[in-house]
């Protein structure tokens, strides 16, 4: 995004009313112990008793860290080391109390492995953002505070010391310790074994991972700093400049004031319960002393060793900054790969800018082209980048000298160089050497952040339109300039601005860029142009300014330079105009009301010659009140407005007629009404009328249903009635409150379709459980044989339920795992035969089934072709509905629902045994199975009802058994002829019948618009309320064969879901 933006670097930040808050309860509650160490408290914007139950998900997540320790010797090595070091300390203790406090919050914690560390190569993080079961966090009521910290300020004042050194505060977080008030709000849980007891501990420092830690810490340096500064007044202004987070950058122009300075600093810190270590420095005196004795590295003439400095590469001995790139070559790039490339680039002082110029125009093309993240580079841009990355190589060869003065300097000027393009833009600072980032704010953030006497300052540029503008008075100039161009006058005022050619502008290598192979020599860009070299301020006398005629495309309307006059321009008959204008500034009744007060009362100063400041009064408001409903009122009723202003009453064929309005002193129009005798206040007596399809109206009923906590349709029109009469005002209040987002989170309206056609295969003969759904039951408990108390088992029922016949066959399943339901399949398979396909629904057992069973099919496929090909033909189609949608599976889910209904009713609260149990589930099947499928025809020979079991045994399961006829002869044809003529009349009765019960839709019985992709939608949650249903947008739609959508994939902020429209609110959005 900031590739197309103008960036800016802001010499001051302001914190907003939460800083201000952290701010002051800071100073109101932070301590100092009896050792000396600070205890501070965390400013809370919530009441901790919002917090819900958190240990659970702590545990589960601790269960989950346990599986990797197990795995993993040495990670849970460096794991448990870290926890008992944390005891050690005493930043950890266990908690014995046997009951929970009122409030309190586990914090789940898991390991980040670091092996390139030299010391801490693990490092436990702990999640405070994790969810309570009232779905609210500890870092969401946790005031963050304001960190104010520059990088490149720190290191620039790092390299105006001769003797410089770097050190880090060891374990600072965990030195500042939180109010024993508030321990139990950072609880963790830990256990030594997999398979011990769980034990809780509170945490008593401040810990990262707490979105306050950085501000905690920062604070608490600030305030050492402020209570030590009689006493350490070096260490204190080093503590307040010189320090990042943990990291002291610092040091001093003599040997003497850097050890007072290091010694400072030590007792310092050990004044609050702190140490340093991890020192380095340039000089081999500074890390000799008996006071840096941990050192990173040891100083020896030959060493090429470098440490991390804020991000950047410093080589102490050299006293050199330098770049490592390890970036390897690819055959082919993509977006996103070219994007991570850049961002290696770590540069905050600006040493690469025109090498990194040139990568991010690169991406700059790669967004025009519109490629996605993962797409290959084309060609063209595909070859220059390769090129780019082959010569990267080279940024390894820039060695920058930190320290950027000498060891005697009487006068110091600060040359600064700006340029600009369409493309990028770009300035570059050289004091006594070379120096690089933007200009105009970089000039006074560098005198800041130097703290040096600069005698002059002297800025350049190649633009003659821009030293034009710096020399016009900013009040001239347009709106978009004059705001820059004043603010660049502001901040250089005390500084000359002069002319360079473009050939002598290094900021101009900037915008055009640089290969990485030509940088390293570039003199123009390391040591600035020959003037500077000779001692010179500038390259000598300019070119003329520009006269104003040039330029007088940016100047202001009827501009003279000489006497500033404003052009004021007021029409009377655009009210229309302004009207619509005011409309499209904001969709907030409130704001446009303000614009247009203060539109008013510049009229009115402009006619009166009379200042008016201050805040708006409430004529005012009242006076732009009536003049707004005036102009919406004459583009609506301009008909009844002439007639009543002719002293006319309304046409009988105005929509006005019942109202009899009237006009005020204003020309309002307002009801007349019946209630004249009334005390009421005037405004309720006589309403203003609005018209129903005016964007005004909905904005004003939208800010009585805000003003009013989104009240219902009915009392929202009460509300508005009290000021305003609009026009089918019941309809339009209903409108608002079904179209507020608010409200429809709070009652979401479920979207749905027109009732699907039913599938081929329930429409067309097959043989009986061809095609068939299953689902699962349960669980029910049975005992272990008939002992009075022996154990419990739960048994699950698994029901199958043919597609065609409706059918049921019921199975007793000991568990859900995957392995008993293939048992399953197969006991099925062998009593009903093979089944070409199966319907479930998504659940984890169905799922793991279907990929055991194509595991199974493809090692029994290899070893012989013509098998292959028979299982092929007999091999199983399973096909899952969309995950929590059970209307579509409505056939099996009806089946459980009469399983269950007897169950109920014959097992009640019995315990059975397996056999008792298993007993009863098939007389359940049997009488499922002998349930009509539709009603009795009215033939008189028709006196069975079609029956499931019709379709199996060829006769109801209860039907009565008919005699023995097989001593009769007969011949063996006609004997089968009856039989397949009865199984005919079975399926005929099929057609004729049970078809036609099934042509009616009794829900969804009317098409509704069709979801589209890009719709926002709210997710249906079970057990959530219904205002944390999260958010999403629909990505995919999937169509019935009938063209309507049915099912959707919709993405949330946790991932993609497929859904069923069932299980989606669409929003409502105002068209």
């Amino acid at each position: 995004k900031q590739f197309w933006e103008i960036e800016s670097v802001d010499v001051k930040s302001t914190g907003g009313t939460e800083a201000s808050l952290c701010e002051d309860h800071f100073v109101r509650t932070h301590k100092r112990n009896e050792e000396g160490r600070y205890v501070v408290s965390m400013a809370l914007s919530r009441d901790p008793s919002c917090l819900g139950n958190s240990k659970d998900m702590a545990v589960r997540q601790l269960n989950s860290l346990w599986k990797r320790l197990s795995r993993d010797s040495e990670y849970f090595s460096l794991y448990t080391d870290f926890l008992k070091e944390y005891e050690d300390l005493g930043h950890l203790e266990r908690v014995v109390e046997s009951s929970e406090p009122l409030t309190q919050y586990y914090i789940p914690h898991h390991g980040f492995l670091r092996p390139d560390k030299l010391t801490t190569k693990l490092r436990v993080v702990f999640n405070a953002s994790s969810p309570t079961t009232t779905g609210i966090s500890l870092n969401d009521i946790l005031m963050k505070g304001d960190v104010i910290e520059d990088v490149f300020q720190t290191i620039s004042r790092f390299r105006r010391h001769k003797f410089a050194f770097t050190t880090d505060i060891q374990k600072m977080y965990r030195q500042i310790l939180i109010d024993p008030d508030q321990e139990d709000l950072q609880r963790i849980v830990w256990k030594t074994g997999p398979n011990t007891e769980v034990s809780a501990y509170r945490l008593k420092t401040v810990t990262y991972g707490m979105s306050n830690a950085p501000f905690l810490a920062i604070r608490t340096l600030q305030q050492l700093a402020e209570d030590e500064k009689s006493r350490f007044p070096l260490a204190s202004e080093a503590l307040l400049h010189d320090t990042y987070m943990d990291d002291i950058v610092s040091g001093a122009p003599d040997l003497k004031t850097a050890r007072r300075l290091q010694s400072q600093l030590r007792d310092a810190l050990q004044s609050c319960g702190m140490a340093l270590h991890k020192w380095s420095s340039n000089s081999p005196e500074l890390l000799n002393s008996s006071l840096s004795t941990d050192v990173e590295h040891s100083f020896c003439v030959d060493t090429d060793l470098s440490v991390k400095t804020l991000g950047i590469s410093w080589k102490p001995f050299q006293d050199r900054f330098v770049f490592k790139v390890s970036i390897s070559m690819k055959p082919s790039y993509t977006k996103r790969e070219v994007l991570s490339v850049i961002a290696r680039l770590y540069d905050p002082l600006g040493f690469l800018g025109p090498v990194l110029t040139k990568a991010k125009v690169l991406l700059q093309r790669l967004w025009q082209l519109r490629l996605d993240w993962d797409d290959v580079l084309p060609n063209p841009i595909a070859d220059e980048w390769k090129e780019f990355v082959t010569t990267m190589k080279y940024i390894e060869k820039v060695k920058i000298t930190r320290f950027i003065l000498t060891d005697t300097w009487l006068r110091i000027v600060l040359q600064g160089f700006a340029d600009a393009s369409e493309a990028a833009y770009g300035a570059v600072v050289y004091l006594q050497c070379f120096y690089q980032s933007n200009n105009a704010k970089l000039v006074q953030k560098i005198r800041s952040s130097l703290r040096l006497e600069i005698s002059d300052i002297v800025l350049h540029t190649d633009s003659t339109i821009a030293l034009a503008w710096l020399k016009t008075p900013a009040n001239h100039l347009k709106t978009f300039i004059a705001n820059r161009v004043s603010k660049v006058q502001r901040l250089t005022e005390n500084c000359c601005w002069t002319h360079v050619p473009s050939p002598l502008n290094p900021a101009d290598l900037v915008l055009r860029g640089l290969s990485p192979r030509d940088l390293p020599e570039l003199k123009l860009w390391w040591s600035g142009p020959s003037f500077l070299e000779r001692g010179e301020l500038s390259s000598g006398p300019g070119p003329p300014l520009m006269n104003e005629s040039e330029y007088s495309c940016e100047l202001k309307n009827g501009v003279v330079p000489e006497l500033p006059i404003s052009s004021i321009c007021v029409s009377t008959n655009c009210d229309l105009s302004l009207l619509s204008d005011l409309l499209c500034m904001s969709n907030s009744y409130v704001k446009i009301l303000r614009i247009f007060s203060y539109v008013l009362r510049f009229v009115n100063v402009i006619k009166s010659n009379v200042i008016v400041s201050g805040p708006l009064s409430a004529s005012e408001l009242n006076q732009a009140e009536n003049r707004l409903i005036g102009m919406v009122q004459g583009e609506d009723f301009s008909a009844e407005i002439r007639n009543l202003q002719c002293n006319k009453g309304v046409l009988p064929n105005s929509k006005l007629r019942n109202l009899n309005p009237f006009l005020d002193s204003d020309g309002v129009l307002r009801v007349g009404g019946r209630l004249r005798n009334s005390d009421l206040p005037y405004v309720t007596k006589y309403p203003a009328i609005l018209p129903n399809r005016h964007k005004l109206t909905n904005q004003i009923i939208v800010y009585f249903h805000l003003k009013n906590l989104h009240i219902g349709a009915s009392s929202l029109l009460h509300c508005v009635r009290e000021r305003f009469w609009p026009l089918n005002g019941r309809s339009l209040c209903r409108k608002i409150v079904y179209e507020c987002i608010v409200c429809f989170k709070a009652r979401p309206i479920v979207t749905s379709q027109l009732m699907g056609n039913l599938p081929r295969d329930r429409v067309v003969p097959d043989y009986p459980f061809n095609c068939s759904g299953v689902d699962f039951c349960g669980p029910f408990m049975i005992r272990y044989r008939n002992q009075r108390k022996g154990v419990m088992h739960k048994m699950y029922i698994c029901i199958f339920v043919c597609f065609v016949s409706k059918a049921v066959h019921i199975e007793i399943v000991s568990d859900l795992t995957s392995e008993a339901f293939i048992a399953t399949l197969k006991r099925f398979f062998g009593r009903r035969g093979k089944c070409a396909k199966l319907h479930s629904d998504n659940g984890k057992t169905f799922v793991g089934a279907n990929q055991e069973i194509k595991g199974l099919l493809k090692l029994i496929k290899e070893p012989d072709e013509k098998l292959s090909g028979f299982l092929s033909t007999e091999g199983i189609e399973w096909k899952f509905i969309p995950p929590r949608a059970p209307s579509f599976g409505g056939l099996w889910e009806a089946a459980v629902k009469s399983v269950k209904y007897h169950l109920k009713r014959i097992v009640g609260r019995s315990n059975l045994t397996y056999e008792e149990f298993l007993t009863v589930c098939i007389q359940i099947e049997g009488i499922l199975n002998s349930r009509p499928l539709c009603p009795l025809s009215s033939s008189a020979d028709d006196l069975n009802a079609l029956t499931p079991a019709h379709f199996l045994i060829g006769r109801s399961m209860n039907s009565i058994i008919e005699p023995n006829l097989t001593d009769l002869s007969e011949s063996v044809l006609k004997r089968w002829q009856r039989v397949t003529r009865l199984v005919q009349l079975i399926w005929n009765k099929w057609h004729r019948d049970y078809l036609s019960e099934l042509q009616q839709r009794n829900k969804w019985q009317f098409q509704k618009k069709n979801v589209k992709v890009g719709d926002l939608v709210v997710l249906i949650e079970d057990n959530m309320p219904t205002f944390k249903w999260p958010l999403g947008r629909i990505t995919k739609i999937y169509s019935g064969n009938d063209t309507l959508i049915r099912v959707v994939k919709v993405k949330t902020q946790k991932g993609e879901y497929k859904r069923a429209i069932s299980r989606v609110c669409l929003l409502p959005m105002p068209v």
